[in-house]
């Protein structure tokens, strides 16, 4: 018991003392209390139609746990995925390997570390629920079974599945965090759709996030009361008028055994995913020897074809170049190399098939997800000198600011443009002239706020989170959170745009003087 004690309370304090997760914690202490908007207030997170339940205990804890489940799987799966890499990579492991702790007694720690990580955040956002219902809720009855149950029935299980099966993905893509970013999207756009499909209720057994019962609960309860044909429920930031909402009292769910088995169901599949993890596990060997041996042989067959005399090598004259053209092509190649070579087969396919579906699609859909492909790039710009250990060297050099960051800045840019082209093209033939430059600048605001959020926080985890919750948000209609003008078209959103550019910059410039300054 021990064993497990000792990994899981390690891995978790050295989690919660970071930085990414107290901003996480703040970021879920706002989110939570706009889960729950004021009866007065002109947008919804759930809604049927145009009806909305009044704040009682019920409903209070039925929204928030739905909402609790979806957001922590958004956010909480970027702070749990990197457990193995970071003893990998701070050689924890290896020491790990060499005791008598089997794989899965490993993997289950770090499954349970990363379940206690997911429930602080829930943590937070049921004593903000339980705050809500008293401020705006004292009206009406407090029902303890349906606030607590849909914590218990929903959102627990489902983070108890994302901690294990995040494991899995950790397994099996390893170090290679552009597939496992990529991967985890799709996975989790398909759960999605599947539980949005249809009424059926055979789809809960599909839902590890559980969130299809409540909603079919709360749709049923509507329809019953109402005798308006075709209501559809709503999950998400909606607005509308105040005066179109109207209201109904939720009196709460009735669970039945079926749903807790389901609910039980993956509780087991989370063990079972961790019992693969446990097999597919290579136990941190990286084959060193057999990879040093190879080298040795390719070094020895290379100096043996070439036998060249050392004294008729002629010395290269060195010339001094403090320009910075050098560093931009420098940077931009390392962009490009980023990755499996193969991955770039995906972005010429999608590079192509931009070209060829309707320009209104391709814009608010397909340059989103495009620009999302390549996070590991973007992350990468001012993050890989931190991660080589070698900023103390670099930020030596002369003008570190002037040169390496803005080189690094531009060929960012670059790369997001010529990405971009397909769009533009199809925004040229179709008259869409005011919409280039909002997609450049678009491009502009992608680059800056990678740059900027890992100088703040010297990795690459917040910018991450922030993208990923932006790109599945602002394709699932949430306009505000439209970055590259898809649903916009003024002077004025080019003139915030451009706001919004300079504040990350001058963020990003003053800050990392004052970290040269530092050293």
């Amino acid at each position: 018991m021990n064993r497990y004690f000792s990994i899981i309370k390690a891995d978790y304090l050295q989690r919660f003392r970071s930085y990414t997760f107290i901003v996480s914690l703040i970021v879920s202490v706002l989110i939570a209390y706009s889960f729950v908007p004021t009866e007065n207030a002109n947008y919804t997170t759930i809604s049927v139609g145009k009806y909305v339940g009044f704040n009682n205990a019920a409903w209070i804890g039925h929204v928030t746990a739905i909402m609790a489940s979806t957001f922590l799987w958004l956010i909480g799966f970027y702070l749990i995925n990197n457990g193995i890499r970071r003893d990998k990579e701070t050689r924890v492991g290896q020491i790990i390997a060499t005791t008598a702790v089997t794989n899965f007694q490993y993997l289950l720690s770090k499954s349970f570390s990363n379940f206690l990580v997911l429930l602080t955040i829930t943590a937070i956002i049921f004593l903000m629920a339980l705050g809500l219902v008293i401020i705006r809720g004292n009206n009406y009855e407090f029902n303890i079974s349906q606030f607590l149950l849909p914590y218990l029935f929903t959102t627990l299980p489902s983070l108890f599945f994302l901690s294990a099966f995040t494991i899995l993905l950790e397994v099996i893509f390893g170090s290679r965090t552009n597939l496992l970013n990529v991967a985890f999207f799709f996975f989790f756009a398909a759960i999605i759709a599947i539980t949005n499909a249809n009424y059926n209720i055979n789809l809960q057994w599909l839902d590890p996030l559980g969130i299809k019962f409540l909603t079919n609960e709360i749709l049923s309860f509507v329809k019953v009361s109402s005798s308006e044909p075709n209501l559809n429920i709503s999950i998400g930031f909606n607005f509308h008028p105040v005066n179109e909402v109207k209201h109904f009292l939720y009196e709460g769910s009735h669970f039945s055994i079926t749903y807790i088995l389901s609910r039980l169901l993956w509780v087991l599949m989370a063990f079972v995913v961790l019992k693969l993890s446990a097999v597919l596990f290579n136990r941190f060997d990286n084959k060193v020897a057999a990879i040093t041996k190879k080298k040795v042989l390719l070094t020895t067959q290379l100096e043996n074809e070439t036998k060249v005399d050392r004294t008729k090598i002629e010395l290269i004259k060195v010339e001094t170049n403090f320009g910075i053209y050098p560093l931009i092509k420098t940077e931009f190649i390392m962009l490009l190399r980023k990755g499996p070579k193969w991955f770039w087969i995906i972005n010429a396919s999608i590079f192509i098939s931009l070209f060829l579906v309707p320009w209104d699609i391709a814009l608010k859909i397909g340059l989103p997800i495009f620009w999302f492909l390549q996070i590991n790039r973007w992350a990468d710009l001012s993050t890989k000198e931190i991660f080589f250990g070698t900023d103390t060297f670099i930020y030596s050099t002369y003008k570190p600011l002037q040169r390496l960051l803005v080189s690094q800045i531009l060929a960012g840019i670059i790369l997001a443009i010529l990405l971009a082209m397909p769009v533009l093209i199809t925004l040229i033939f179709n008259s869409q002239f005011l919409k280039i430059p909002e997609v450049i600048l678009g491009a502009v605001i992608l680059v800056s706020c990678a740059v900027c959020s890992g100088i703040v926080w010297r990795g690459k985890r917040f910018f991450e989170i922030v993208l990923f919750m932006t790109t599945y948000f602002s394709i699932q209609g949430a306009y505000f959170l439209d970055y590259w003008g898809g649903n916009y078209s003024s002077i004025n959103y080019i003139a915030f745009q451009i706001l919004i550019i300079l504040f990350l910059f001058s963020t990003s410039f003053l800050t990392r003087q004052y970290i040269i300054k530092r050293q």
